[in-house]
Formats: structure tokens, sequence, C-alpha cells
């Protein structure tokens, strides 16, 4: 792509920007119009550069408005600085994107369907915990075979085919191999349901609690949003010892914020301060929608009896410490909660472990999402979950 074509490119894609941003305050058809031609106009620019269908490698054509915009400026970086694999694991990672671009969304259904039924002849008892697994933790939306409800599939072959090019540079901006393998055994367990690979790069340490990232604790005030009982806490002392300054504690439910209260006492722990609100982009109120599973997944709603109201808080108002590390697993709000504290973030600069596992498309919009508010992180991915559906991956910042 020449010069000019590129500048071209650019050009349209701010335009396209405004647009959105426009429409996201008042639909305009006219408006709509030039969004549509502008996308139109992009797209045979950049299959021309990359020769190839984009409608075929990402299924562009149903990609959403907003989603295409970040896919057409992730293209532009590959094609300014094309990827180069160096080693085998860049290789292996290539070779999955491959696949990916080379077979159409529901040809990538197909064969996560056909690894459930190998798995179902492998091993009944594990194919019948990866179907339970969903109806207990809906998250990730629903599988049952019987019905012939294949829904989580279906949202993984979406991301899948949509977000390649977000896959792509997540790889390229995480900071070590062990983040870039890890992002490869989480996609491949997504389309094979492999699971071996999600064994070799499982954290041998604590989840959150890295010492080869985070040295020690001194001085450190933490912020543990969704703190629960305070277990994370009291493996963040085991870690680091009682050298922090102070620490946040943030939970939704009055009954695990009784416990964690008793637990700080036992633990004899200095300068604990627990504050039962959720974290937000605003302050306001919200319900505490409980979990039947289990009450470490209780999630705020919108709707719920008064006793169930809690309070919401935008970290940025909240805290008037300055914030050294900030922890994060709250049921998919995270995205929510960091909106919230951008002047923490930007001010601030602290240790990151923000889990990006409670929605297909946490693991590249969180970092992402970061990066827009606070540029210059150091990204890192560890797995701290199982291997049959790999949970507990938290994206690790300094």
């Amino acid at each position: 792509m020449d010069l000019e074509v590129k500048e071209q490119v650019y050009e349209l894609l701010a335009s396209i920007g405004e647009a959105l941003d426009h429409l996201a305050e008042q639909e305009d058809a006219e408006v709509r119009q030039m969004v549509a031609l502008g996308r139109g106009q992009v797209t045979e620019a950049l299959e021309k550069a990359l020769g190839c269908s984009l409608r075929e490698r990402i299924d562009v054509d149903n990609l959403p408005d907003e989603d295409w915009l970040i896919t057409a400026y992730r293209i532009m970086e590959q094609i300014n600085e094309p990827f180069q694999p160096q080693n085998f694991f860049d290789r292996e990672f290539w070779r999955l994107l491959e696949y990916i671009w080379g077979h159409s969304r529901q040809e990538l259904v197909g064969q996560m369907k056909r690894s459930l039924f190998e798995l179902k002849k492998e091993s009944k008892e594990n194919y019948q915990r990866y179907v339970e697994y969903f109806a207990k933790y809906p998250l990730w939306g629903s599988i049952e075979p019987k019905k012939d409800d294949f829904d989580t599939f279906e949202r993984r072959a979406a991301v899948l085919k949509w977000h390649s090019y977000d896959f792509l540079w997540l790889w390229r901006r995480t900071a070590d191999y062990l983040s870039k393998r890890t992002l490869c055994a989480i996609l491949l367990n997504w389309a094979f349901l492999n699971m071996s690979y999600v064994l070799t790069v499982k954290s041998i340490f604590p989840d959150y609690w890295e010492p080869d990232l985070f040295p020690d604790n001194k001085g450190d005030v933490l912020v543990d949003v969704g703190a629960y009982v305070g277990d994370s806490i009291e493996q963040y002392v085991k870690m680091y010892g009682k050298g922090y300054s102070k620490i946040y504690a943030y939970e939704i439910s009055e009954d695990s914020c009784r416990q964690l209260r008793r637990n700080v006492e036992a633990m004899r722990l200095h300068d604990v301060i627990i504050r039962r609100k959720g974290a937000g982009a605003a302050s306001g109120e919200l319900f505490v929608a409980a979990s039947g599973a289990d009450p470490s997944a209780n999630q705020l709603g919108q709707v719920g009896s008064p006793q169930q109201r809690v309070e919401v808080a935008a970290l940025d108002d909240d805290i008037e410490d300055k914030v050294t590390f900030l922890k994060m697993d709250i049921e998919g709000a995270e995205q929510d909660a960091l909106l919230g504290c951008s002047r923490i973030l930007r001010e601030h600069h602290p240790k990151l472990a923000i889990c990006i596992y409670h929605g297909y498309d946490d693991i590249w919009q969180i970092p992402t999402l970061i990066d827009n508010i606070a540029p210059g992180y150091q990204f890192y991915i560890r797995h701290y979950g199982g291997n049959l559906i790999p949970t507990e991956f938290v994206l690790l910042g300094l």
C-alpha cells in the first residue's frame, strides 16, 4: 500500500470514527449511509493490500461498525509492520490464525462440535462436567447438545473469526512468551477444546501475585475490587508480608463483607478499609444479583428488591490515596469499573491484575481499553484455572 493510499485510508477511518461518535448520540440515516460507503471503500483498499477477501478471512460484513473500525486499524498496523514469525511459538500462533482465516464461522462451530463429541467418547465424566459448567456459569452462553443448543460455540466462533486481528495485536503487545503461549492455549481450547496445551502454561504462583513481575508490596496501596471474603488478600499477605501501606477492599455482598471483616481481624491486618460497594463508570446505585452457583459469582443488576440495593462508586471519586496496585475480579463488570478509574490509571499508573475471562471479548477488549486510557503499560497474561474450560486468566500490567 503506497503512502498516498495509506493517508486516504486513515482519513476515511478518522471520518468514520467521528460519524460513529455522532450516531452514538443521535441516529441519522445520511450519516449511517456515509459510514456504510466508507466501510466499503476501506475494505476494498485493505483487501487489495492483503491480497485476500476479508469477507472470507474475518466475515467482515457481519462485524458491528465499532468493532469493524478497530479491526481496520489493526489491519493497517499489520500492513505497516507485517508480523514476521521468529520462532516455533510465533509460527504456531500464525498457523492458528491461518486456520481461523481459512474457515467460515459455521465450519469453526462444526469443528468445536466434533471435538466435544470426541471428548464424550474419551471421557463421559469430562463431557458431563463440560456441559454442566455452562449451565452453572452462564456468562459464556449455553450448551445443551440434547436440545441442539451450541450457543457458546457460536459465540466462540464469532469472536475467533471477527477478532483474529485483535488477537494478533495482543500477541505482539504482550511482553513475554509465557503470555503469548497462554493466549495461544486459550484460543486453541476455544477452537479445538484442546486441554493439553493449557496445562503447559498454568502459573505456579497464587492468583494475581506473580513475584517475577511484582517482587514486593512495600508501601503498596492495594485496591481489591471483588474482595469476596478476603481470600486474595490472604494470599497477597502470605506472598509479600504486611509491608503494604493500605488495602481498600470492595465487595457487594453483605454476607461476604461480614466474613471479610472476620478474616481481616483473624489475620491481624493493619489499615484494611472495607467498603460494601460496587465499582462502576459512575456513582449511583444498583442491585446485587445473587448467583445460584457461588456467592463469589454475584453480579450487579438493574433491578432487585430494596434489600439487594448497593452503592456503586467510580473509584476516581472514592479513593484519595495514590493507588499502587489495582486488582479486579467482578464477574464481567471490569470494563465499566476501569472507565470509572481512568484518572487513577493515567496519573498513578498502578500495577494491574484484571480478570479477562468473564466474557469471550474481555481478553482483547480490556487491554485495548487500558491502552486507550493510559498508554504505556507492559501487559502479561497468566492462567490460574483448570484445563477443561480455561478460566481464571488474568491481565497483569506494569
